[in-house]
C-alpha cells in the first residue's frame, strides 16, 4: 500500500477541512499532524483533539515523541477509538525547535534504534500501515543505515524529507539524494520537498526518483496541485477560500479567524496588491470582519 500523492501534516494548517479540500482535487492520501503521544498515551480523552474524520479517504495519523512504549500505546488509541485510519506515521523529521526541544521529530532521528523499537511495537499491535517521516543526514552512508534500521523493523513505507534538519527549509530539498537513497531501499519511498506541480512530481516517480510524492509548502497556497491545476487569477483564489469556508462550516460550525487569517493570506499569495490584502488581513478583529473585506 502505498498511494502516489499525499499531502504533508502540516503543523497548525493541515486541518480537517484544508485535508478534504485537497481530497477534492486529487491528494491520494492525507495526515493528520503531530499528535502529541506523551498527552495521548496518558489521557485517552486526547483523543477529541485528533480531528480525523469518517468522511476522509486514506487519511493517517501521524504521533510525535521519543518514548516506544507512548508512541505505541498512542497509535493503539488512535486505531480503537478512529477504525477508519488508513495509515500511522511517526515524525521524526521536524525541524521545529519547540518539537526537537521536547525530543521528538528531527531529535529523534538521532536514535534510530528507539524509532525502530516503537516501529516493532505498533507492528505487533495491529496490520495498519505504518510509516516514518525523516529527513536525510548530510552523510549519505548514515541515512542509508537509519532507512535499514527501519526496514527491518517492519515499516511499510519511508517518507522522506530531501533536506537535513540544519537547513530547516532553507536552501533547495536534494532529489539526487533522494534517488540514490531509493536505490538502496526494499520499502517504498514517498519523496518530499519543494515540489511546486504535479508535473514535475510525476516525472520524479518516471525518472525514479521515488515512488510517491508529498506536497506541504505548494499545497498551503494552492489546493488544486494535485490534480494539475494553477490558481492564477484573483476570482480564482477567492473562489478556493470559499470553499475551503463551506467545507469548514460543514464539519466545525463556526469560523476561526486565526485559521482564517492564515489560510486567506496563503490563498491570496500573489495577487494585484498582495501587500494591501495582508496588511488589512492581519488587521481585522472577527470573521465578519475578514469575510466583509473579502467581499463574501
Amino acid at each position: 500500500m502505498v498511494y502516489t500523492s499525499f499531502l504533508s501534516p502540516i503543523d497548525d494548517y493541515s486541518n480537517l477541512a484544508f485535508r478534504l479540500l485537497c481530497q477534492r482535487y486529487g491528494a491520494e492520501a492525507t495526515c493528520v499532524p503531530l499528535v502529541n503521544s506523551t498527552a495521548l498515551s496518558r489521557d485517552r480523552s486526547k483523543i477529541s483533539l485528533v480531528d480525523v474524520h469518517i468522511d476522509e479517504k486514506n487519511v493517517g495519523v501521524q504521533v510525535v515523541g521519543n518514548d516506544a512504549e507512548q508512541l505505541a500505546i498512542s497509535c493503539k488509541i488512535i486505531l480503537e477509538e478512529k477504525p477508519f485510519v488508513k495509515w500511522l506515521n511517526i515524525n521524526c523529521g521536524c525541524p521545529s525547535a519547540r518539537t526537537m526541544n521536547s525530543g521528538g521529530g528531527s531529535a529523534f532521528l538521532k536514535f534510530p534504534d528507539k524509532i525502530a523499537l516503537a516501529v516493532e511495537k505498533i507492528k505487533k499491535q495491529s496490520d495498519t500501515p505504518m510509516s516514518v517521516k525523516i529527513r536525510i543526514n548530510e552523510d549519505f552512508e548514515n541515512t542509508v543505515s537509519v532507512c535499514k534500521t527501519l526496514e527491518r523493523a517492519g515499516v511499510d513505507f519511508l517518507i522522506i524529507h530531501a533536506r537535513t534538519a540544519r537547513q530547516g527549509y532553507s536552501g533547495q530539498a536534494d532529489w539526487e539524494f533522494i534517488k540514490m537513497l531509493k536505490e538502496k531501499l526494499c520499502v517504498p519511498l514517498v519523496g518530499n520537498g519543494d515540489i511546486t506541480s504535479l508535473d514535475q512530481a510525476n516525472k520524479y516517480i518516471k525518472d525514479g526518483y521515488a515512488d510517491s510524492f508529498m506536497v506541504a509548502r505548494a499545497a498551503m497556497r494552492n489546493p488544486k496541485i494535485f490534480c494539475g491545476q494553477a490558481l492564477e487569477s484573483e476570482q480564482e483564489k477567492l473562489a478556493i477560500f470559499h470553499e475551503y469556508i463551506g467545507i469548514y462550516k460543514t464539519y466545525f460550525g463556526s469560523l476561526e479567524l486565526k485559521d482564517l487569517k492564515l489560510k486567506s493570506m496563503n490563498f491570496l499569495n500573489g495577487i494585484p496588491n498582495a501587500a494591501y490584502f495582508r496588511d488589512n488581513i492581519a488587521r481585522v478583529k472577527s470573521t465578519d470582519e475578514l469575510l466583509n473585506f473579502l467581499d463574501f
